[in-house]
């Protein structure tokens, strides 16, 4: 039991406590000949094609000093890491927005402690003046400080890669360390906003060689963001520089060369932006967002390599209140990170074009509880790799002599959503 003297301040009038509890129950289907249908595997790697029923708990403080600030701490705790709806083999793009697990659990490890509850943010948000705003803590992650989110299609996220603005490498969702500095004008300027920021997974490190803050080792990323926003709509500009062992939602060849680059960069641009109507209905929300990445790396893991460019896209309609208040239609279309360009390395047979596709209702059932049906579908789910695990037989591949091998899949999932 805590004892707190009489004379210690209490929390502000201001504070607030939230806890969300999100459940995925669903599964995964395969299909193609990269399939070994006896063994239930593909690839050599077990296929994660069971029914699942996992969940995502967070528990959010808020609370202000002054009224103008901000403090929040997040704590969550979640179980998708043996799940097909996490990043595992061989389809990591369908992982879902909601899935989450620290530290992640292997599918082979002896002990594993699921359902650890972890600080999963903590930062604090000041005001500065002229529109200037200050957010900076330990825990942090990069697209939550920054002010503007360029999409609309957010009624109830399904796939995660559909929640980048399809610009898969300057929305990387880094968590870590940093601070974001925004400005938002008033006046004749109401609408731009022009952010930079700063996120860094080993910050925490106090060893020059292993981490740290605006070292190389770090991870760091740094986001300079130009939006201009208005009633309806909205056109946001994007750059991102990640340092190495970037983590790029892609395909599993542009995932793995980005992981696998050493000494340099990750440059990435993106450009965003929606309009909506002024009510719901029978007429759209339209999302549309488009992103390049250019691997500026010194070393990659194929000898001759010396530059890749990958690109994503993706388009989200969104039909909010039909059939009733609260009740929302979503549908999207896109592709991942996929290599489109190499330099120093000719590979006439290099072909890691990808597709996604997501269909998704929420369904209000209460102002705490809503339902979302979802299905999608990933034809070509492994690009250039579909019948090889191997970067460097996927990029050496002779014109007209790449594997026929194909992985598809496909997942039907209901997630539940429940906020007091």
């Amino acid at each position: 039991m805590l004892f707190r003297s009489p004379t210690a301040p209490a929390f502000s009038p201001t504070t607030t406590t939230r806890i969300e509890i999100n459940g995925a129950l669903g599964g995964l289907g395969y299909g193609g000949s990269a399939v070994n249908w006896a063994a239930n595997q593909s690839l050599g790697v077990p296929l994660l094609n069971a029914v699942s029923f996992n969940h995502d708990t967070r528990f959010t403080l808020d609370t202000s000093f002054t009224g103008q600030d901000l403090l929040r701490l997040r704590l969550r705790a979640g179980n998708f890491g043996g799940s097909g709806f996490f990043s595992n083999p061989p389809t990591p793009l369908t992982r879902l927005d909601i899935a989450f697990e620290e530290p992640a659990c292997t599918t082979t490890a002896a002990f594993c402690g699921r359902d650890v509850l972890s600080v999963n943010r903590a930062f604090l948000e000041l005001p500065l003046g002229a529109g200037l705003r200050l957010s900076l803590g330990p825990r942090v992650m990069q697209v939550d400080l920054l002010p503007v989110w360029p999409s609309a299609y957010t009624a109830s996220p399904i796939l995660e890669l559909f929640q980048r603005a399809g610009a898969a490498g300057a929305y990387g969702r880094r968590v870590g360390a940093g601070f974001v500095l925004a400005w938002q004008p008033q006046g004749m300027l109401r609408g731009l906003s022009l952010a930079c920021a700063a996120v860094a997974p080993e910050g925490g490190n106090g060893s020059p060689e292993e981490g740290g803050l605006f070292t190389g080792v770090g991870g760091q990323t740094n986001t300079v963001q130009l939006a201009y926003t208005r009633a309806s709509w909205n056109l946001t500009a994007t750059y991102t520089n990640t340092a190495q062992g970037a983590l790029l939602r892609g395909t599993p060849l542009a995932s793995q060369l980005a992981a696998g680059a050493r000494e340099g960069t990750l440059q990435s641009w993106g450009l965003a932006g929606y309009w909506q109507p002024a009510q719901g209905g029978w007429i759209p929300s339209i999302s549309v967002g488009w992103g390049q990445d250019d691997f500026a790396f010194a070393r990659f893991p194929v000898p001759g390599l010396k530059g890749v460019t990958s690109s994503s896209w993706s388009v989200g309609l969104q039909w909010s209140d039909v059939f009733g208040a609260g009740n929302n239609v979503l549908l999207a279309l896109g592709g991942p990170a996929q290599v489109t360009a190499l330099r120093g390395l000719e590979a006439p047979g290099l072909d890691d074009g990808a597709l996604a596709l997501e269909l998704a209702a929420r369904i209000r059932i209460s102002d705490d509880l809503s339902l979302s049906p979802a299905f999608f579908w990933l034809p070509r789910a492994r690009g250039a790799m579909g019948g090889t695990t191997s970067v460097s037989e996927a990029l050496l591949a002779p014109a007209g002599a790449a594997s026929p091998l194909n992985l598809s899949v496909w997942g039907v999932v209901l997630r539940s959503t429940l906020r007091f």
